[in-house]
């Protein structure tokens, strides 16, 4: 299976950077922004099969860069990273709600990885 294509969002630019070279490493194509705004502008450009993204942002909450992939009728899945606790770690995103998972930061990277395997690549 082909490995999907991420894009991470994170306004922490030393743990962007640092989870961008792990999962290059690993074998994934990666881009990263800094806002929910640069992310909007990635996905117009081009195709990404999950968005993983860090919930407070300045500028756009990432609440808000959900709702706006989710608007775009898309099949993208969506992880959410953030040291917020008021989500339970590891919580599925279900059928009510507009992300797919959740994980807390500092993010366990085997963790993540073993979420990335139920998602692959449809954008070659």
């Amino acid at each position: 299976m082909t490995k999907p294509r991420l894009l991470l969002v994170d306004d922490d630019k030393d743990a962007l950077d640092g989870l961008i070279n792990i999962l290059r490493r690993d074998g994934y194509q990666v881009a990263g922004v800094l806002s929910g705004y640069e992310a909007l502008i990635a996905l117009s450009k081009k195709s990404f099969d999950v968005v993983i993204t860090d919930l407070n942002m300045p500028g756009m909450h990432g609440f808000t860069l959900i709702h706006e992939v989710r608007k775009r009728k898309e099949p993208i899945a969506i992880v959410i990273i953030t040291a917020n606790s008021f989500v339970k770690t590891g919580v599925n995103g279900g059928k009510n709600r507009e992300y797919d998972y959740f994980l807390q930061k500092p993010v366990n990277i085997e963790e993540l990885k073993s979420v990335l395997k139920n998602y692959g690549g449809r954008h070659g």
